[in-house]
């Protein structure tokens, strides 16, 4: 009699290899569910299959011209002419690309009976991958516009600037996504090579190529920072100049006197950058020199003509009244120093009023007998 009785083996599942696995596409659906089925007429299908493609591709391109047209009547809102406009772009894509995809799916039998049914899903479904790409590039026009419209509400020009790099960064990034999906669906393995292979190469370009990065992030970090726009006069410790453009690796400023200068970003954005445009006033001052042996009577009737001269002058606002006073006394005069804040900032006012301050100042002390000291010329009188 056994000591024991042996249970029954039980066979071990089959396992399921990569060719049994589901394969269910877009819209085709499960390959592996699929009868196979011989044709009555091939030319029959054929024919249709090419007249459908063909009738959605001209009804894209229909579509394209119309929506064209109607996007021009949006020129009001830049957003609603986006969004037609690139719909009727992305229409002579998308209505083929779905139109083969139903086919497949309704001629599956048929193309299971001579074998080509994973090979036509493969390439229906790599077809439609390219064409949502395509959409999607052309879609995003709409939040390119968006982004433009923000920027023409803003008073810094730079903002103008930062649209058409916005707009490069992400259709670049659409295509390079689009690109990597649709080899995917050919090959995932290829596809995961080419990520490795990429990866590598970014980190490769990031080392070769330092001093671009670094000008890239400079020119992004003045976007952001804003300390000037198009336009502006600024100094930057050893130039002074009108800045003339902005680039994803340098700026350009106008010098004073007529010259070029193409300062790299990265060096930019660094410096200690002097706004001159956006400076609220001027403050200017001078020194009006009497002789050294003016009397002291003359001296103040010479502050009280200069303070009265001053006095609500143009330009002049409460908070920064105009100081005028007796300074010092050198070897050769005795000095008054005037100092006033225009308002506003505008350089050539500024000249012409203190162009007519100084003449006016110069007739009244030669009306009050007043004279102005000469330097290095003898003071005896």
């Amino acid at each position: 009699m056994p000591f024991a009785q042996v249970a029954p083996l039980v066979a071990p599942a089959p396992a399921v290899t990569p060719a049994a696995a589901p394969a269910d596409y877009f819209i085709i659906g499960d390959l592996h569910k699929v009868v196979a089925k011989a044709p009555e007429d091939w030319s029959n299908i054929i024919i249709h299959a090419v007249g459908y493609v063909a009738v959605a591709y001209l009804a894209g391109w229909a579509a394209k011209k119309i929506m064209r047209w109607i996007s021009t009547k949006f020129g009001d809102s830049p957003i609603a002419e986006a969004t037609v406009a690139g719909i009727g772009k992305a229409l002579p894509f998308i209505l083929p690309a779905y139109t083969l995809l139903f086919l497949l799916k309704d001629n599956k039998p048929y193309l299971a009976h001579i074998g080509w049914l994973n090979f036509a899903a493969v390439g229906g479904t790599f077809l439609c991958s390219i064409a949502h790409t395509a959409a999607v590039f052309y879609l995003m026009a709409i939040p390119i516009a968006w982004a433009k419209k923000i920027a023409d509400q803003t008073e810094n020009k730079l903002d103008d600037i930062l649209v058409p790099m916005f707009a490069t960064v992400v259709r670049i990034t659409v295509i390079l996504v689009g690109a990597f999906k649709a080899i995917s669906i050919v090959d995932p393995k290829s596809s995961d090579a080419i990520l490795g292979l990429l990866a590598g190469a970014v980190v490769g370009l990031a080392f070769a190529s330092q001093d671009t990065i670094k000008n890239v992030f400079g020119a992004v970090m003045l976007i952001i920072d804003q300390p000037f726009t198009l336009g502006d006069l600024i100094n930057i410790g050893t130039h002074e100049g009108k800045v003339e453009s902005l680039g994803l690796r340098s700026t350009t400023i106008v010098m004073l006197d007529g010259q070029r200068l193409v300062v790299p970003n990265s060096d930019l954005a660094t410096r200690s950058i002097v706004n001159i445009t956006r400076r609220d006033f001027i403050r200017a001052q001078d020194l009006v020199h009497l002789e050294v042996n003016t009397p002291a009577e003359k001296v103040r009737e010479a502050v009280a003509i200069v303070r009265e001269l001053l006095a609500n002058h143009e330009g002049i606002q409460p908070s920064h009244p105009p100081l005028v006073h007796v300074t010092e006394f050198s070897d050769w005069s005795v000095n008054i120093r005037l100092m006033y804040w225009y308002h506003p900032a505008s350089p050539a006012k500024q000249l012409e009023f203190n162009q007519k301050l100084i003449i006016q100042i110069s007739e009244r002390l030669q009306k009050a007998d007043i004279r102005l000291a000469v330097m290095g010329t003898p003071q005896n009188r």
